[in-house]
């Protein structure tokens, strides 16, 4: 019953295709973008979709789906001004994949490639928002007249300024900060090391870390990792402090509310403040 239902659906094909000549081609398009696969070099005799090799023929499809796919943006600030979002898109390979079981429908026809259009976790309006609750702010002061100390807590500051934790999202100093090198613009400056005062590249930086903590934990957010340094500092009570090091200590914390948080951190004229704020 198959064999012949298959036989009546061959006659009903342009002549070209039920003797495969001319070359069965595949051709899609998205957008000005388009793509032409010979068929023949995925095994197809033109006749019987069972002599094409899927597998090669879905290979296609995904080094196709690479050019088209892109992850979505959030709106997110870069130097305090908004950038807006950007939507992703994501092609469906799986639908694509069908077309193999009907290859004959699609042979010398513009095929649109089925895209899914994906939604950024944040909008600017949603973006903008997120500085009408104040849910915490910590200051601590630093001697200003140590300049490549003060360079070094200024720099870190900026590097955690306005930034977005989203729910569910943990937030890694170390991680947003990135390395403190000189290539980076850090600073040799006093450090602690094993309860010792030293000399290290970032010297500094763990008033920003310690400042942040502060403000994170009066905020009522969850600490996920802090270490005290190995002996009292002057700009936070005693095991207030949060240590820092690439490839050491981290201070990390999640956002288990329901809504995004914003950390706006500034450190300038001996005083470091770092804020926490999220939407009403």
């Amino acid at each position: 019953m198959f064999t012949y239902l298959y036989a009546c659906f061959l006659l009903l094909l342009p002549p070209i295709f039920q003797n495969g000549s001319p070359n069965p081609v595949m051709h899609v398009t998205y957008g000005e973008k388009q793509w032409y696969l010979d068929l023949r070099h995925a095994g197809f005799d033109g006749i019987d979709p069972t002599t094409l090799d899927r597998q090669k023929l879905h290979r296609w499809f995904a080094k196709i789906a690479k050019q088209i796919n892109h992850n979505p943006t959030s709106a997110h600030y870069e130097d305090r001004q908004i950038v807006p979002e950007k939507s992703g898109r994501k092609v469906i390979l799986s639908e694509m994949d069908s077309w193999m079981d009907l290859i004959h429908l699609y042979i010398g026809k513009k095929v649109k490639i089925p895209v899914e259009i994906q939604r950024p976790k944040l909008t600017i309006k949603e973006l903008r928002k997120l500085k009408r609750k104040l849910l915490a702010s910590y200051t601590t002061f630093y001697n200003n007249s140590m300049d490549n100390r003060s360079h070094n807590v200024e720099l870190s500051a900026k590097a955690i300024d306005h930034i977005v934790v989203m729910p569910g999202e943990i937030f890694s100093f170390n991680q947003t900060v990135g390395r403190r090198t000189i290539a980076r613009g850090y600073r040799e400056a006093k450090i602690i090391v094993k309860g010792e005062y030293s000399e290290g590249i970032g010297g500094g930086i763990c008033q920003t870390s310690s400042t942040l903590f502060n403000s994170v934990d009066q905020a009522k957010l969850t600490i996920i990792e802090r270490k005290s340094h190995s002996r009292d500092v002057p700009y936070v009570p005693k095991n207030k402090d949060a240590t820092v090091s690439w490839g050491g200590p981290d201070f990390k914390f999640k956002n288990l509310r329901n809504s995004p948080i914003l950390i706006v951190s500034e450190a300038k004229k001996g005083y470091v403040t770092v804020q926490i704020f999220t939407s009403k």
